[in-house]
């Protein structure tokens, strides 16, 4: 003879309206460290780094002169592979990842394999065989990067300023996340 569980959960009591409503739950606050540490994760992972890329960028952005925040997301779309992404050769920072790593692409006549490359102003990146990249027309090009869709290849007219940054990211709660 096997006992039987009773089917209420904790704190619920067996009467005749137990079943009709749902247990009323709390939603606890969330504390400043685990708000910080969320936008540094939502950034981190927006640009697809692990900690340790993302630690050295913050700590190089540390040493610049100007806001931390700013110079940390010039840094991280100063990258090749999102470079790519913002001009439209890939759908996804992924997919411009992966295409950097197989040696889709030339980095001023150069063949490159490191995604993390930053590109500066004046550089040009082509790809190598044009036959496999091809423009993705529904992305706009970021306005600091000339890019010729038919050759599938793009210029650094400029480094992003401000105004070209991502607004969905908080860099002062990274900021403070880091000065722990």
């Amino acid at each position: 003879m096997a006992l039987e569980r009773p089917t209420n959960q904790p704190g619920q009591t067996g009467g005749a309206g137990a079943q009709q409503r749902a247990p009323q739950r709390r939603q606890k606050k969330q504390t400043e460290y685990a708000i910080q540490l969320g936008e540094k994760q939502k950034t981190r992972n927006a640009y697809e780094l692990r900690e340790k890329q993302f630690r050295g960028y913050f700590n190089q952005a540390a040493k610049f002169r100007g806001q931390t925040g700013t110079v940390l997301l010039q840094l991280l779309e100063r990258r090749l592979d999102n470079a790519i992404f913002r001009a439209g050769l890939a759908k996804t920072r992924s997919q411009a990842r992966q295409l950097v790593s197989h040696r889709h692409f030339r980095v001023n006549g150069k063949r490159v394999d490191i995604p993390s490359i930053l590109v500066k102003v004046g550089d040009e990146i082509e790809a190598h065989k044009r036959t496999t990249i091809t423009h993705e027309a529904e992305l706009k090009p970021a306005d600091w990067l000339k890019v010729d869709a038919k050759k599938a290849t793009f210029k650094v007219e400029r480094l992003p300023e401000e105004a070209d940054l991502p607004i969905e990211f908080d860099t002062q709660k990274i900021i403070e996340f880091y000065s722990r």
